[in-house]
């Protein structure tokens, strides 16, 4: 099924990104796609995956790899500046134990926007494959979450995780002139962010002190995540967005590694897609 005036926008939310995981692997078998898909950090993965047909791939990305000290780790931090070794993920995994489609990837005609945060201007920054001449480090970029990682240059300028300027990709579609759109979310209807941590925040003027404006937009990053979320409310009722996103709270926290909890969370992503799959191609009609 395909409907060119609705496009796809995906959170990520770190290892919470593992339901979106669920929600796109039955998409994808039930022939579903869009003409243009919008990421952000986890969500912005998973897409990767979902655009190169590489069915489970996301699925086995988060809930196995995250217990890989190869990918994830102390020693990563110390020798690498980031305790995500994104260049294992994107240059070694893919020829490896998880092959991914590079072909089918290139291939694929759909737009794909990947979203980051400015540490310049603090802003959100979105690149699209075949507009960027490395979409992985565009990747990288858009799934650095900070505090953990170190800036990706794209480009020759810096960049994080896209979360702090713009959670829940859903404004860039409208932007690029899609009529509506289909939302997953990986936090449940009515979650709202609670200011930023005392700790994490002197921590985040120690790490990024050459970057004013992405510290504003950090120490901002609940209050805009709010109000985008008041607008996703606003939109649903209006009938331009149709919104996949868990039915309860989870456990599940940003870097988790309790593969029990992950599979449970893949499970659930699975379980509101194909639970809401009538009303989803009716939607999409």
């Amino acid at each position: 099924m395909f409907n060119e005036r609705i496009g796809l926008a995906v959170q990520g939310g770190g290892t919470r990104g593992v339901f979106a995981a669920g929600v796109l692997d039955v998409l994808q078998e039930q022939g579903i796609s869009f003409p243009a898909v919008y990421g952000t950090s986890a969500g912005s993965l998973c897409l990767a995956n979902f655009l190169s047909g590489d069915l489970g791939r996301s699925r086995y990305i988060i809930c196995t790899l995250m217990g890989d000290p190869r990918f994830v780790s102390v020693r990563n931090r110390i020798f690498r500046g980031t305790v995500f070794d994104f260049d294992y993920l994107f240059y070694e995994i893919p020829k490896s134990e998880s092959p991914f489609d590079f072909a089918a990837f290139n291939d694929n005609k759909t737009r794909f926007g990947i979203v980051t945060t400015s540490l310049e201007d603090g802003g959100m920054k979105v690149f699209y494959k075949g507009q960027t001449p490395d979409p992985f480090k565009a990747l990288a970029a858009s799934s650095s979450l900070p505090l953990l990682s170190r800036p990706v240059y794209v480009e020759g300028d810096p960049y994080l995780d896209g979360g702090p300027a713009c959670s829940v990709p859903f404004a860039p579609g409208f932007s690029d002139g899609y009529e509506k759109m289909v939302v997953i979310a990986t936090r449940p209807i009515g979650f709202r962010k609670k200011g930023i941590k005392r700790l994490s925040a002197r921590l985040a003027k120690s790490m990024y002190k050459q970057y004013p404006a992405f510290i504003k937009t950090y120490l901002h990053s609940p209050h805009i995540y709010n109000e985008s979320m008041d607008e996703l409310d606003r939109l649903e009722k209006e009938g331009k967005v149709f919104r996949l996103c868990p039915e309860t709270s989870s456990k599940v926290g940003v870097a988790e590694k309790d593969e029990k909890k992950l599979e449970a969370l893949y499970a659930q992503g699975r379980e509101v897609a194909l639970k809401r799959l009538a009303d989803l191609e009716g939607f999409l009609s």
